[in-house]
């Protein structure tokens, strides 16, 4: 199978350009206006079908056979991240505060790349269709840009669903799959506390709303520790904390948030923690005399790869790349995807990539 690396090769000039063009306009969410007009431009001209107008900014190339066989789908993330990017490059971001940090940038270009590919050889496809989707809002928010495809029902028909995401800690040209749980459930919570401001000096006349979080995020990590039973998996992160005025050295703050996510593998512990978590901050509130409002959104649920659909996967992988160039993951993920939406309606299942540099101009 080198013949088809080399093949592969004669795409990588197009692949960097497209690559590099969405990393310097990025866009974030479900508005992707310029990314998805690139993508359904670029679509057109290979002559495959294109599909817009759902999931807001979401966009689907067909290529149908016109011979019996399979629907086969594969998904590329297309929004960026609210970041700073810190690069000196041609191809640096021009919008300031957002930048393609995670890679969707490179998913895009590889199946764009994979849709020059099939449009060159569609005399080679043994029968079926292929359907290649442009998805927004991976990175939120909240349900994300998988859950709207799925629901629009575009997808429907499908055999089987791919998905794929850079994974720097591997080699450059080494890929990981995995046999089935993969990735977590992801919720994102946020806490206000409300209660009466007073003079450090006199803490009597006020509630300390500090110390109260304080009680608060110390109870919540005791659930982990403590209540999820020690073989099941479970992370739960407190990530922010907004309270008073750093200047103001002596005043007792009258609001306080605090925010953070948690995951799991298993829908009962991931109940079980939204049910703590409310009851956690709703007592501590109780017990103290200041009021509260808790929010719980739930973003993507756990979700683990098709067996049958990882043996493709792995074994083409391995006829391609060789053998050592593909490791198995000796362990799922704690991180969450919204790939799982796909996983809940089609057969499907998900892996990692390290593209070598050269082939998408990385940097």
């Amino acid at each position: 199978m080198q013949g088809l690396l080399n093949e592969a090769q004669d795409y990588r000039d197009r692949m960097v350009e497209w690559r590099r063009n969405i990393h310097s306009c990025p866009e974030t969410g479900f508005h992707l206006p310029k990314t998805s007009a690139m993508v359904a431009g670029v679509l057109e001209k290979l002559g495959f079908q294109v599909r817009t107008g759902f999931a807001e900014s979401a966009v689907l190339g067909i290529l149908e056979t016109g011979r019996p066989g399979n629907t086969i789908a594969v998904r590329a993330d297309m929004d960026a991240l609210g970041m700073q990017d810190e690069k000196d490059v041609p191809y640096r971001s021009v919008r300031d505060g957002v930048c393609h940090a995670c890679g969707h940038d490179v998913h895009t270009a590889l199946l764009l790349g994979l849709a020059s590919y099939l449009s060159e050889h569609r005399d080679q496809i043994p029968g079926g269709c292929v359907k290649l989707i442009f998805q927004p809002a991976e990175e939120g928010p909240a349900p994300g840009g998988a859950k709207l495809i799925v629901d629009s029902g575009v997808l429907d028909g499908v055999d089987a669903i791919f998905g794929a995401h850079c994974q720097p800690q591997y080699p450059a040209g080494v890929m990981g799959c995995r046999y089935g749980s993969f990735f977590a459930s992801g919720d994102f919570f946020e806490v206000k506390l409300k209660g009466t401001g007073c003079h450090a000096a006199s803490p009597h006349k006020g509630k300390d709303l500090i110390s109260i979080a304080m009680e608060m995020i110390r109870a919540i990590q005791n659930i982990g520790s403590r209540e999820i039973p020690p073989m099941k998996t479970a992370v739960i992160s407190v990530c922010s904390i907004n309270a008073g005025v750093l200047s103001t050295k002596n005043v007792l703050p009258s609001e306080l948030t605090f925010g953070g996510t948690y995951r799991a593998h298993d829908a009962q512990v991931r109940d079980y923690i939204a049910g703590r978590l409310e009851q956690i901050v709703r007592d501590v509130s109780r017990m103290n005399g200041i009021t509260c409002e808790f929010e719980d959104s739930f973003a993507f649920p756990s979700f683990a790869n098709d067996r049958d659909i990882t043996d493709t996967i792995y074994q083409s992988a391995a006829e391609v790349l060789g053998q050592d160039k593909v490791m198995m993951r000796p362990e799922p993920e704690m991180g969450s995807e919204d790939f799982a939406w796909y996983t809940r309606k089609y057969k499907g299942a998900f892996f990692f990539i390290e593209p070598p540099y050269s082939v998408v101009g990385v940097g």
